[in-house]
């Protein structure tokens, strides 16, 4: 047996206990580690405002109206999903502009920026043309409006907001926070 372990005594069922090693500071750390990886996981596991479906407080601000439920956890209505929404048309976008520029030597040239023209502007990139469709359809512009230019510029509006030429302000890539200014 090793040194300083120690058989208990009988039970009153006959039955031996298992050698138990003295317990030290190692395992303490053990556990604390242990339960501290568990209630990571369950933090990231259980979905943040799942508590009540109903709001208990609301607030709005004239550029993004916020909700909380019961949960300490408040975003702005929906903007999480619609936030990576925008981020990955953006993204989407841009690989579809480099495709068509890489085919044919240029990217598109749409005309100015209107909610009547955004289909057309992005045809050259979901039509068969040119070794396309490029795009499956254009991006939605129920929560944000993405447009581009003729020199492969991609910048991101608010919905409803369109502008006639490339804003630097909006720039995608220049403006890694641009989707949640848009959406909120």
């Amino acid at each position: 047996m090793h040194e300083g372990m120690k058989l208990q005594p009988a039970s009153h069922e006959g039955h031996m206990e298992r050698p138990r090693r003295p317990r030290g500071p190692d395992d303490r750390r053990v556990a604390i580690t242990g339960l501290l990886i568990g209630t990571a996981v369950l933090l990231a596991t259980v979905p943040a405002c799942s508590s009540s479906s109903t709001p208990t407080a609301a607030s709005t601000t004239p550029s993004a109206p916020v909700t909380s439920t019961t949960s300490s956890v408040v975003f702005p209505e929906g903007s999480a999903a619609e936030v990576a929404d925008c981020e990955s048309d953006a993204k989407t976008l841009e690989t579809a502009l480099a495709a068509y520029q890489a085919e044919t030597g240029a990217y598109p040239s749409p005309s100015a920026w209107s909610a009547a023209a955004y289909a057309a502007n992005f045809e050259p990139l979901t039509a068969a043309a040119h070794g396309g469709p490029f795009l499956p359809k254009p991006p939605s512009t129920k929560f944000y409006v993405i447009e581009y230019d003729s020199a492969g510029h991609i910048w991101i509006a608010p919905a409803g907001a369109y502008g006639a030429r490339y804003n630097a302000g909006q720039d995608f890539d220049a403006h890694p926070d641009i989707c949640q200014a848009a959406v909120g």
